[in-house]
């Protein structure tokens, strides 16, 4: 007999119950922004298409060069090994439809990792609209570009970047992820908007309608000097943060997150940053040793499968209490540190500067 279709409603029982209809329609709504697809931020994406959340890609660094050290639950690793000619490109599936012991089709050409992503997103579920992309360099993207989504999850920016696009997001209402991985450690930056509202989970119930008690946006988190993030539990600032807030203000001041090739270059300019912070509590060997900091900038693009996976998910989840306004949000920091497993929100707080 003929194979019943299987609606959404079929498809999203599961989480429909979890989460209630009113839940699931607004995911189905939203969109969701990836602006450099990395190892965590492809466990995010994956997380989300499955959950029914459309995606889209804005990401014009070339493939497969750029996805080479990316642990990817979409790409193959014969392509992203970069075992293809890179001067031709790599010629990803043009479908999701495979031809039945015939000639396959001719393969359209690719270059970039929004372009090499398409066609395994859309297949992961083919009940969500196609995955739009953007090739175009992340500093050409005009501000109204990211007004139109509800989330924007970003990846390898500079603080100069990160602040611009988490403005334009929230300016119109959406919720930005900075987020990136390195090495047995992970750190997330949320601005969800000065006017972002929830109802707390209190057992089955919810309570009524609140706004975050804290706020900090992705400007003032970027503008903060290191000396002052601290806590109640923290009379430093915490080390996963101190080493993220490095790899970025080097990616600010040189266009890319440090290298094998750059260990030296950036060792220098991480000591004389630390020592700009010019307080008893931060000094330029906070980090460590100039051994350790080359250390550090071999981390920075070595990205663990597994750290990528819990982190994906924890964020997943936290995108999902966004959308759906059920349930208190991380706020500002998430810090996850592989080493024992431990994922904490710390809170940056505005200090005078």
């Amino acid at each position: 007999g003929n194979t019943p279709v299987r609606t959404e409603s079929d498809v999203y029982d599961r989480q429909i119950r979890l989460w209630g209809a009113e839940a699931q329609s607004k995911m189905s709504s939203a969109r969701v922004l990836y602006v450099h697809i990395t190892g965590v931020s492809s466990e995010i994406l994956k997380n989300l298409v499955l959950a029914g959340v459309r995606a889209a890609i804005c990401d014009g660094r070339p493939y497969p060069s750029t996805a080479s050290t990316t642990p990817s639950s979409f790409l193959p690793p014969a392509e992203r090994l970069a075992l293809n000619d890179e001067k031709e490109g790599y010629l990803p599936p043009q479908s999701t439809e495979e031809s039945d012991g015939e000639r396959p089709t001719k393969k359209r050409r690719s270059t970039t990792m929004a372009n090499a992503m398409k066609p395994y997103v859309e297949e992961l579920n083919p009940l969500l609209d196609e995955c739009e992309i953007n090739e175009t360099p992340i500093e050409d993207v005009p501000d109204s570009y990211f007004e139109k989504f509800d989330i924007v999850i970003a990846s390898r920016l500079g603080i100069r970047q990160a602040v611009r696009i988490a403005s334009a997001t929230t300016s119109s209402g959406g919720k930005f992820y900075l987020v990136d991985t390195f090495g047995l450690s992970g750190c997330a930056a949320i601005d969800l908007g000065e006017k972002h509202e929830f109802r707390r989970e209190l057992g089955k119930k919810l309570s009524d309608v609140t706004r975050l008690s804290s706020y900090l946006s992705m400007k003032h988190m970027m503008g903060l000097k290191l000396a002052n993030a601290t806590g109640r539990f923290d009379k430093v600032p915490p080390r996963i943060w101190a080493m993220y807030r490095s790899l970025l203000e080097y990616q600010d001041e040189t266009g890319s997150f440090p290298s094998s090739e750059t260990a030296a270059d950036f060792a220098e300019k991480t000591m004389k940053w630390l020592d700009d912070c010019g307080d008893a509590v931060v000094g330029k060997d906070f980090l460590g040793s100039e051994a350790e900091l080359k250390q550090l900038s071999l981390l920075a693009s070595a990205e663990v499968s597994p750290v990528c996976a819990v982190l994906g998910g924890l964020l997943g989840n936290e995108v999902i209490k966004a959308i759906s306004g059920k349930g208190e949000p991380a706020n500002n920091l998430l810090l996850f540190d592989g080493t024992d497993g431990s994922c904490r929100n710390f809170l940056l707080k505005f200090v005078s500067q």
